[in-house]
């Protein structure tokens, strides 16, 4: 990168000549020149958002406007998204349109693209790119630095608006903020190089592994999009994330040594605890099966509902660890990954504890150390290079904890780490239980014991009393006032679903062989793998409140992944339907089975059907329909809010995840 003491002198006169400036089009060069100068790419755009387009004018004679209600492109996805992307092969890309992305028809080969957000407000979205001309392969560094020059750009667009309208900008841009950001970053990146030999060498293992990966990554996807099982396409996912891992790390790592630096930019993310760290330890449910290992998954249902940390890095952590474990762990074993909340401190505890060959106390410090393990021949008997843990307790030190051991030769291993972190919701993810007829009966094997002990354990977490959870080994002494009946695959028998239908008794079956039963033939039963976490089911399952209904009505895919990701942090059942017609169907049928969908989050420009059209259908079924169901225009159109009798929310593309969340609580009230 060009230096930040080079840069100095032209990015204060660039800030002085856009604050004096009354040319909207000599704005918009000098800014795209700073963006060439830090990024080292070939050309920069600016896209402004105005009526639901972005428009991009570099002169008379090249002014281009892209609606955003056609839902095309990997422009639109970054719209919708508001997530930044880094595209080295831009038309190989999923979603890649031409007439969108590459709207002055030249021969890109890269691109970056930032969308540009003032607090809440969606102002446009800035990209660098190169051609086949002058190749570039843009890094996150590259990434970093475009980033730090954002409010430079956003200031840029705010002027050429009050240019527009004859307003006069009176404030002064603070390129002090920029300077110093840059700064930091290039100084966090000058540090000693590997020598030449081992860069190249690194570079060539490091291919060969994402080469197969990525291959394994496509067909994945491929299956994920075809299978119609449920659980299997969940275990798919699960198989695909970690493919997906490899290729982003093989990435990460090719980055770094084609610039002779390692480069781990990961920003903190928020994300939603019981599912983030749930996904994480269901990657390894395939491997504890193969093995037959008691695999006890225990996410803590008082965590905060949403935390912000470093995703990525505490990921590669968790799999490291809990990868170990099973590695360590013999046949028949028993393995623990548990994330509790230290309320009082404001911490997260995590913890993966196995019953496997142990360290002896002499060893434990050396295996923290790089390419060092506990034995001489553990890698001849057990594989890995040694790299593993010393890694993870640098990743949990950087984060502001420490990587700790509790372990005895042939009686197991406990690893545990207290990291701090930032609560961004402090709502819990499950409400305590406080139903107090519940009487829980688990009938199982003695075999089942240290699942059965897990489950338990979840269970008085939730806010069920330990004096109404028992145990037995048969049917016949299954207490008379049982309401909810857990069975091991072991215990199940068709006399079993007989017992509990007669009685009006709840019954979850625990699968013990890893899928083999089939959810269809369980007569309503309800399902969880002893792999699996069971948190959620096992929250479900006690839950005596309706599960809320939601319809997704809306032909734009990227759309209905967007509403998915943030409703799925809701306790709610969601149905899509891809265009007004579909959508009619599964409100009819949903209303003459008596439980219609308590909200409908519909666009209003679709095939067949427009959302208005189904609305209209749908509230003829009956004089009470309407009050049933809430109906949210998820459209881009502002104009269509003439019809607001059919609509009772609106929310504009692009829409905000707290305006999706505050109509479906409103909903379920």
């Amino acid at each position: 990168m060009q230096r930040v003491s080079e840069l100095h002198t032209e990015i204060l006169q660039a800030t002085r000549a856009i604050e004096n400036s009354q040319d909207n089009r000599e704005i918009n060069r000098i800014v795209e020149e700073i963006i060439i100068k830090v990024t080292h790419a070939e050309y920069a755009s600016i896209w402004i958002y105005e009526d639901q387009c972005l428009y991009r004018e570099k002169s008379p004679e090249n002014i281009v406007k892209i609606s955003m209600r056609e839902k095309r492109g990997l422009l639109y996805q970054c719209f919708a998204k508001k997530e930044e992307g880094i595209y080295n092969y831009l038309t190989s890309e999923k979603g890649y349109v031409a007439e969108v992305d590459n709207p002055d028809n030249i021969r890109i080969k890269s691109k970056i693209m930032i969308p540009l957000m003032d607090n809440e407000k969606f102002l446009g979205i800035v990209t660098a790119y190169a051609t086949i001309k002058k190749i570039k392969k843009f890094t996150s560094e590259d990434l970093e630095l475009f980033k730090a020059i954002t409010p430079l750009v956003k200031k840029s667009i705010q002027i050429r608006k009050l240019n527009s309208s004859g307003g006069i900008y009176k404030e002064k841009l603070q390129e002090s903020e920029v300077l110093s950001k840059l700064k930091e970053i290039e100084e966090s990146h000058e540090e000693q190089q590997p020598s030449e030999e081992v860069l190249q060498y690194v570079s060539n293992i490091v291919h060969d592994i994402r080469t197969p990966a990525n291959g394994l990554l496509g067909f994945l996807e491929i299956l994920q999009e075809q299978i119609k099982d449920a659980r299997l396409q969940e275990y798919v996912g699960h198989a695909r994330e970690s493919a997906l891992l490899i290729s982003n790390l093989t990435s990460s790592i090719l980055d770094g040594v084609s610039t002779k630096r390692e480069k781990e930019v990961h920003e903190p993310t928020v994300v939603n605890t019981s599912k983030y760290f749930g996904d994480i330890a269901d990657i390894f449910s395939a491997n504890m099966a193969k093995k037959e290992i008691s695999y006890n998954i225990f996410i803590d249902p008082l965590l905060p509902k949403e935390i912000e940390l470093n995703s990525m890095k505490i990921k590669r952590v968790i799999m490291n660890l809990i990868g170990n474990a099973n590695k360590f762990t013999p046949e028949h074993g028993c393995i623990e990954f548990s994330v509790r909340y230290k309320e009082k401190e404001k911490k997260l505890h995590v913890y993966v504890k196995d019953n496997g060959i142990g360290i002896a106390p002499e060893k434990q410090e050396d295996i923290f150390k790089a390419f060092k393990q506990a034995e001489e021949n553990t890698k001849d008997i057990y594989g890995g290079t040694g790299l593993g843990l010393s890694i993870c307790a640098a990743y949990v030190k950087e984060m502001g904890g420490k990587l700790l051991i509790d372990s005895a030769v042939d009686e197991g291993s406990t690893f545990y780490f207290d990291l701090p972190m930032e609560i961004k919701d402090y709502a819990k993810k499950f409400t305590p239980i406080k139903d107090s007829a519940a009487r829980i009966t688990l009938l199982m094997h003695k075999n089942n014991l240290c699942t059965s002990n897990h489950i338990a354990r979840y269970l008085v977490k939730m806010g069920v009393n330990v004096d109404s959870i028992k145990a037995v080994t048969s049917l016949e002494q299954v207490p008379a006032n049982t309401s909810h009946l857990i069975v091991f695959e072991n215990k199940l028998q068709g006399e079993t679903f007989v017992y509990a239908k007669k009685n009006s008794i709840k019954l979850l079956v625990i699968e013990e062989n890893f899928l083999s039963l089939d959810k269809e033939n369980l007569d309503g039963a309800e399902l969880i793998s002893k792999y699996s976490d069971m948190g959620v089911t096992l929250y479900t399952y006690l839950n005596t409140k309706k599960i809320p209904k939601v319809l997704i009505v809306e032909d734009d895919k990227v759309t209905i992944h967007l509403l998915n990701t943030i409703l799925k942090d809701e306790y709610c059942h969601i149905d899509v339907a891809g265009d007004g017609q579909e959508g009619l169907e599964l409100l009819k049928q949903a209303w003459n089975r008596g439980v219609p969908y308590d909200i409908i989050y519909s666009d209003q420009n679709m095939p067949n059907l427009s959302g208005e059209e189904m609305l209209k259908e749908y509230y003829m079924l009956g004089k009470d329909v309407k009050k049933r169901s809430v109906a949210v225009s998820i459209s881009g159109d502002v104009m269509k809010k003439a019809n607001q009798h059919l609509f009772d929310v609106f929310a504009y593309k692009p829409f905000k995840k707290e305006e999706i969340i505050s109509a479906f609580l409103n909903a379920i009230k």
